[in-house]
C-alpha cells in the first residue's frame, strides 16, 4: 500500500536540534528517571544521549533535562515542565502533518 511518509525536525542555525530521537529520549528519561537507563532502552550510547541533552539545554532558554551527578545514592535525570510541553507540541505537530498527508490522495493516485 502506498502512503506518504515524512521526517520532521527543528533546526537552529542548520543544526538539527529536535526531532523524533530527542523526543523519544525525553520520554524515556521521564519513565526511567535516568539518562543512562533511557539511553540503554533506546540502544544509544550514554555519550550520544548526554550530548543530545547538552545540545537541547544549550539551545533553549530554560533547560529541558536536569542531570544530577552520581554519588553514594546514584545520579538521575529530571525532565522539566518545559520539556513536557515541547514533547506535547512536537507530537501534536507530527499528528497534524500525518493527518494532512493522509488526506492527500491526488499524488498517490498519480503514482498508481
Amino acid at each position: 500500500m502506498k502512503e506518504i511518509r515524512f521526517k520532521c525536525w527543528v533546526e537552529d542555525d542548520a543544526l538539527k536540534l529536535y526531532g523524533p530521537g530527542p523526543n523519544e529520549l525525553i520520554k524515556q528519561i521521564q519513565l526511567e528517571g535516568s539518562l543512562s537507563k533511557a539511553a540503554t532502552k533506546m540502544n544509544m550510547s550514554y555519550k550520544k544521549a548526554w550530548e543530545m541533552v547538552q545540545r537541547l539545554n544549550e539551545h533553549c532558554e530554560r533547560p529541558l533535562i536536569i542531570l544530577k551527578k552520581g554519588g553514594s545514592h546514584g545520579g538521575g535525570a529530571e525532565v522539566t515542565d518545559k520539556a513536557l510541553e515541547v514533547v506535547k507540541e512536537f507530537e501534536n505537530f507530527q499528528n497534524k502533518l500525518k493527518a494532512l498527508a493522509d488526506q492527500e490522495k491526488d499524488l498517490l493516485k498519480l503514482l498508481k
